[in-house]
């Protein structure tokens, strides 16, 4: 197994970690707008602290995804 292979596998768990994570920010962060909404408030700052949430959780997709396309280049028969 070369170096970097070895380098990506590992990386792999910490971004899977992040990306279950975030989803469950972004689900919880959903709830909230929802409560605040539900209970008359004003929700301009949860609606963005959401938005940010959502922007992050689509930055640790594509890195997953990144990543999990390097293995698939790096284990690719020569």
């Amino acid at each position: 197994m070369s170096k970097r292979l070895t380098q990506v596998l590992g990386m792999l768990p910490e971004a899977r970690r992040f990306v279950v994570e975030g989803a469950q920010l972004v689900r919880e962060q959903c709830a909230v707008v929802v409560a605040l909404e539900r209970g008359g408030h004003d929700i301009l700052d949860a609606v963005e602290h959401l938005e940010l949430l959502e922007g992050m959780q689509a930055e640790y997709i594509d890195h997953l995804q990144r990543l999990e396309r390097q293995v698939v280049v790096l284990v690719r028969p020569e």
